[in-house]
C-alpha cells in the first residue's frame, strides 16, 4: 500500500510533470456498463435532424424547450465570470507526490465533503476517490463555483480511479462520474430504474433544469481551458454547448468537448481530461 502524506491546499503546490499520453479515442466505452444498476447494453441512437443532418455524437435537437409558456426564448443566466480556485482543503497524497513521481506513483484523494460542497456517490468506495491531481483540483473547483453560482444546489461526485468490473476505463487517473441527481434528463435510482427526469415538467422548469446542466459544462470547460472531454446524452444540450464553446475560443486534444455516447449517460457527465492537466491554483 501506498505510503500517504498530507496537503494543505493554501501554500504553493509543487507537482511532479505527470505522464504525457493521448486519452483513449472517443469512441472507447466508457461508463458504468458493469455495475449492478446499469442496463442492458444497447446501440446509441443518433437520429439526424429534419432539415440538416447532425454529427451523430450530437443527437438530434428539439428546440421547444427553449420557449417558456407565453413563446418567449429563454436563455441561461449572462454572466459567465467564472472563479476557477481550488478551495482551501486538506488532501491526501500518495508519497510519490512529495518525491517528484508522476501517476499512478502521485495520486491525490477527493477529500471528504466539507460543509455539503458536493456529496459523493452511493456506490462510490474510499479506494475509489483517487486521480491524478489535475483532476481531483478541477472537481474540487468546479464544485465550489457550481455552489457559488447556484445557492442550495451541489455536484454530487462519482467513481474516479476505479479499475476492474465495476468500469472499463476510470483507470489512468483522468475519469470522474459527475451527477446532478435532480437536474439531469435522467435519474438512477438503482436497481436498474432510470426515470425520465423532464417528464411531466413545464418548457420553463426544463429550462431551469437544463440551465444548470450546462452551467456545469460551462464550468469544467473553463476552468480546464477547454480541455475536457464529457459523455452526456442530451442533444438540446450538446448542440449550444458545442456552439458556445466554439465562440469562446476553447480548444480540446479529444474530438469533441462534449458528445454522446452509451444510454447510461443520461444521468451523469463522464468527464475525461489529458494526463498533463495541472491542478488550479488555491484560494
Amino acid at each position: 500500500m501506498a505510503t500517504r502524506t498530507w496537503l494543505k491546499v493554501g501554500a504553493p503546490i509543487a507537482v511532479a510533470a505527470l505522464a504525457a499520453g493521448a486519452i483513449a479515442g472517443a469512441g472507447r466505452f466508457v461508463g458504468d456498463a458493469r455495475t449492478e444498476d446499469a442496463p442492458p447494453s444497447e446501440p446509441e441512437a443518433a437520429p439526424a435532424d429534419a432539415g440538416a443532418p447532425a454529427p451523430e455524437d450530437a443527437g438530434r435537437v428539439d428546440a421547444s424547450w427553449r420557449y417558456d409558456d407565453r413563446g418567449n426564448l429563454r436563455r441561461p443566466p449572462a454572466e459567465e465570470d467564472y472563479v476557477c480556485r481550488q478551495p482551501q482543503l486538506e488532501i491526501e497524497q500518495t508519497e510519490g507526490c512529495a518525491a517528484g513521481r508522476p501517476y499512478p506513483a502521485c495520486k491525490w484523494r477527493l477529500p471528504d465533503p466539507p460543509d455539503g460542497l458536493y456529496e459523493i456517490w452511493r456506490n462510490t468506495t474510499d479506494d475509489h476517490r483517487w486521480a491524478r491531481p489535475g483532476l481531483v483540483s478541477l472537481v474540487l473547483t468546479a464544485a465550489a463555483e457550481y455552489q457559488r453560482r447556484w445557492p442550495g444546489e451541489h455536484v454530487t461526485v462519482g467513481d474516479l480511479d476505479a479499475p476492474g468490473p465495476r468500469h472499463q476505463t476510470h483507470d489512468r487517473g483522468v475519469d470522474v462520474d459527475l451527477y446532478l441527481t435532480e437536474a439531469m434528463i435522467a435519474r438512477n435510482e438503482g436497481g436498474r430504474r432510470y426515470p425520465d427526469n423532464y417528464e411531466h415538467r413545464s418548457r420553463r422548469e426544463v429550462a431551469s433544469l437544463r440551465a444548470r446542466v450546462m452551467d456545469l459544462a460551462k464550468i469544467l470547460a473553463v476552468c480546464a481551458d477547454g480541455r475536457i472531454r464529457i459523455y452526456y446524452n442530451d442533444p438540446d444540450l450538446i448542440h449550444p454547448f458545442r456552439a458556445w464553446y466554439e465562440e469562446r475560443g476553447l480548444e480540446t486534444p479529444f474530438s469533441h468537448a462534449m458528445r454522446m455516447h452509451n444510454p447510461l449517460h443520461r444521468f451523469h457527465f463522464h468527464l475525461s481530461v489529458p494526463d498533463d492537466l495541472a491542478p488550479l491554483p488555491a484560494r
